[in-house]
């Protein structure tokens, strides 16, 4: 039928089934018709079969359109076609609530990125775990922490610390703990953090991890330049007035001259022992203050004037100013590196100056050795930093004392002075840079500059 209007249809439809089942009941009442009732009874069926399925339809318009909806596609109207006023308005209807759908749909996937783009920006490394510990977000600060593009669930931790799954799931809402543990040989120090929360009925546990190793380095740093100004200020006011005493000492005993002169009751003997005796603090005194000027030199770094440094022009100068002391000692010195035109950002002769304290350490290692050799590396880690290092095949450190081979007056050596990897730290920490140490003692050191 070709009728637009829904009513229309069902009247038409109606009219034409009452038609049929009058004229089949009449026919077989009041005439002898025989094919013309059946016939009629059977058109009566179908256009009651037809009424039934257009009516339907409008139903099964509707369930397509909410399946639409069900499914979130949002770019399918309600089909209802020309049926009529009142479907126009409810067709109307669903075009607002498609509408409304569409821009709560926007809305939600808006608030989505948005969220997601403020976890990827902040600076500590984020866990989500489910209640079985399966780890449901993790952002792009916690992949580089870790150095792993996934995480399963929080037991892949295990490769990193055994003890770690464990010590996170007995952590609660509110709860803080401190980590120690190691990354790819570095170790770091994490602050962590847990919130809990509830969402559609299931619980969630939100772990931050914060590497709070630089700050806790430089916090030390700044103490002890803080300890060293107090020390170097004290010693020098008591110091400075001993040795004068001292030469004043020293002086009047060698006015004395012969033994008329010398106060009463000192002998020879006595006068001996007394100017020894003055010597002795004034040596011991000029040596302290060397030793507290030495100490000064942490304390009064220039700032560093940053530019660009190509690394194999860097590690070719250290080389070369190398070359006659390595020769001298028959330590042979090699350079490695993984980028041709790798470069940084830093003080270019404070850098050189690290460099070369510590490969005079390495030299000062490998001193008893025939076959010494050291290896100036340069690569990039997993991060993108530059990282260059001091490898050396010399004896290596002793496992008591590797935490304090940066700690000012801290020496493993009998005519030093403490002052070298203190300053070399320092020094790296103006340049926005990290220095650390492996060591396998019998096997050699690795010192490594880490520039962020």
């Amino acid at each position: 039928m070709g009728f637009t209007s829904f009513r229309i249809n069902v009247v038409a439809r109606l009219a034409l089934l009452s038609a049929l089942v009058f004229v089949a009941i009449w026919g077989s009442l009041n005439t002898d018709w025989e094919i013309t009732p059946v016939v009629c009874a059977v058109l009566a069926a179908a256009v009651a079969i037809e009424l039934i399925r257009y009516v339907e339809s409008v139903n099964r318009e509707l369930t397509a359109f909410l399946d639409f909806v069900a499914h979130r596609d949002f770019s399918v109207g309600l089909p209802i076609g020309e049926k009529g006023k009142v479907f126009k308005r409810l067709e109307s209807a669903y075009a607002l609530l498609m509408r409304k759908f569409r821009e709560l749909n926007q809305e939600k996937a808006a608030n989505y990125q948005y969220l997601e783009s403020l976890v990827e920006h902040v600076s500590t490394a984020l866990l989500c775990l489910d209640g079985e510990g399966n780890v449901r977000l993790m952002n792009e600060q916690a992949k580089r922490l870790f150095n792993v593009p996934y995480l399963p669930s929080i037991r892949s931790l295990r490769r990193l610390d055994p003890e770690l799954p464990q010590r996170l799931e007995e952590l609660h809402d509110g709860d803080r703990t401190l980590v120690n543990i190691s990354i790819e040989g570095e170790p770091l120090q994490l602050a962590v953090f847990v919130t809990e929360f509830e969402l559609l009925g299931q619980t969630y546990k939100l772990v931050s991890f914060q590497n709070i190793r630089d700050e806790l380095e430089q916090r030390e740093v700044d103490f002890s330049q803080k300890l060293i100004r107090v020390m170097t200020h004290e010693i020098m006011n008591s110091v400075t007035p001993i040795i004068a005493l001292s030469k004043v000492i020293e002086e009047s005993l060698l006015k004395s001259g012969d033994l008329q002169d010398a106060p009463e009751g000192l002998t020879p003997e006595d006068r001996e022992d007394l100017l020894r005796g003055a010597a002795s603090i004034q040596s011991r005194g000029s040596g302290l203050l060397r030793f507290v000027k030495a100490y000064g030199t942490l304390t009064n770094l220039p700032r560093p004037k940053a530019s660009t440094i190509h690394v194999a022009t860097l590690l070719e100068q250290v080389s070369t100013l190398m070359a006659p002391t390595l020769q001298s000692n028959a330590i042979k010195l090699e350079t490695d590196i993984a980028e041709p035109d790798l470069a940084l950002r830093a003080d270019s002769e404070q850098i050189q100056q690290v460099l070369i304290n510590l490969v005079k350490n390495a030299t000062e290692a490998l001193a008893d050795r025939r076959d010494g050799r050291i290896v100036l590396r340069a690569a990039r880690d997993a991060q993108g930093s530059v990282l260059v290092q001091v490898v050396d095949n010399g004896p290596g450190i002793e496992e008591s004392q590797l935490d304090n081979v940066f700690v000012p007056f801290f020496t493993t050596k009998r005519s030093g002075t403490g002052v070298g990897l203190s300053l070399s730290r320092q020094i790296m920490f103006l340049n926005k840079g990290l220095i650390s140490v492996k060591t396998t003692p019998g096997a050699g050191c690795e010192f490594t500059l880490k520039f962020r």
